[in-house]
């Protein structure tokens, strides 16, 4: 037997094989393993699924680079912005400038604070003001504790400095008795809303007035006055000639009080009443009392010496409601106007106009802190003031008779409404009804005696 040895190459793999055969029958025969030779199927399958996913992977990463070349501009714009106004802050933060200095304001406030708290309390020592004297030691408490962990919030610690020291205010005017000669005037009551319905002028206008004209002798009218130029000025009183029209929203007319709401006869604030077809109003920036006859549609001014203006002493119990430096009145016994000055220490002055002559005949001071309020009117010669409650709820917590010139605080009659900021509260003889514009709704009650 001769032995044959093939070397058989396997040109495709690259591979060899060596085997051996032998002679049968004048033929070389050999037994080959052609295995090396099968086409991988389960690899190529699993290459084929590999690179599939591959592709998924690729056409995500794709996606995800062109959202982020879209959204790092916009991101790399913000960080710039708030990098810029950190800038302004940065010598501060290094330096330890801003706690210290801002502490030592907010230790002078409890200072202050505490000086008119002490003089409330001994001047008429009540619950109040020893309650006033606990929470403020409270805050000075947290001042204190301020100053080593070196974290604070000056604005919550500001907010909580401004509420004391509203109500260390209030507990000034408390006299030491309360008798007036005209008690049957003081209100006992006041009705829930009689109507709540929304200006005709829409929700945007949150400050304005609104009423019936405040006489016996005229005839039914409504009118409303909304104020414009970031609720600041207004030249347009809308009036309807009867209760039905005016809450049908039919039949009115818009009179121009002034050319444009820059003109010096323009509105300026909330504090507008109308009496008699005479339209009683803040004139345009200054200190002065302006009144327009819808009959004859002349205008005359009546200067008011010292009255602080433009936010000097809005009323500001909660918010401060800006342009309400002077606010207007009208009741059975004239026409007032209420606002605050220098010499009186912030504190409401209270005048009585003479429509026909339109000059100021006396003048009351009083010792309601006009920014511890959030707004006031007059019911027959007395004075009231209200304070914020919550959204829904005022109180009418002080009154002020002319006729004797005693005052009070313990009232507490409660007012509803159906939003947070009052523009405008006036009292009607004519129908014996409080008339109020809160923040774009109107409002009216009964009031009882």
């Amino acid at each position: 037997m001769i032995l044959l040895v093939l070397l058989l190459t396997a040109t495709q793999a690259g591979h060899t094989q060596r085997v051996q055969g032998e002679e049968k029958n004048g033929s070389c025969v050999c037994e080959v393993n052609n295995t090396i030779w099968a086409f991988p199927t389960a690899k190529y399958e699993g290459v084929t699924q590999l690179l599939q996913g591959c592709e998924v992977s690729l056409q995500k990463l794709q996606t995800q680079v062109v959202m982020t070349n879209k959204e790092l501009p916009k991101m790399q714009a913000t960080l710039e912005n708030i990098t810029a106004r950190l800038q302004r802050f940065e010598y501060l933060n290094t330096h330890g400038l801003y706690n210290a200095l801002h502490l030592r304001q907010v230790s002078d406030e409890l200072q202050d604070l505490h000086q008119i708290i002490s003089q409330a309390e001994k001047d008429r020592p009540t619950a109040e003001t020893q309650k006033l004297r606990k929470e403020l030691q409270k805050v000075q408490k947290d001042v204190e504790k301020m100053y080593t962990d070196n974290v604070f919030n000056l604005e919550s610690v500001r907010e909580r400095l401004r509420f004391l020291n509203n109500r260390a205010q209030t507990c000034r005017t408390i006299p030491d008795d309360f008798r007036s000669y005209c008690s049957h005037r003081i209100m006992s009551n006041i009705s829930s809303p009689l109507i709540t319905k929304l200006s005709p002028f829409g929700k945007s206008y949150i400050s304005g007035a609104w009423g019936r004209d405040t006489s016996i002798e005229s005839n039914e009218r409504y009118w409303v006055q909304p104020l414009v130029n970031g609720h600041r000025f207004g030249n347009i009183i809308r009036y309807y000639p009867s209760f039905e029209d005016f809450m049908a929203g039919r039949n009115h007319q818009d009179e121009s009080i002034a050319p444009s709401n820059t003109h010096t006869d323009a509105v300026q604030g909330p504090g507008t009443i109308m009496y008699n077809g005479v339209v009683y109003y803040q004139c345009y920036t200054t200190a002065e009392l302006c009144s327009y006859n819808m009959k004859t549609k002349k205008n005359n001014r009546l200067k008011l010496p010292e009255a602080g203006v433009n936010n000097k002493f809005p009323y500001c119990y909660y918010t401060c409601r800006d342009w309400t430096d002077i606010d207007l009145a009208a009741d059975s016994e004239g026409l007032w106007v209420m606002y605050a000055t220098d010499s009186n220490h912030g504190n409401m002055v209270l005048s009585r106009v003479d429509r026909e002559g339109l000059n100021v005949t006396q003048t009351w001071k009083t010792r309601l802190f006009k920014r511890s309020v959030t707004n006031a009117f007059m019911v027959c010669g007395v004075l009231y003031a209200t304070r914020y409650v919550d959204q829904y709820k005022e109180e009418v917590f002080y009154a002020f008779d002319t006729a004797t010139g005693l005052e009070d605080n313990t009232l507490s009659l409660p007012l509803e409404k159906v939003s947070a900021g009052i523009a405008n509260l006036h009292y009607n003889p004519t129908d014996m009804k409080l008339y109020m514009y809160n923040d774009g709704y109107l409002l009216s009650f009964q009031v009882f005696f």
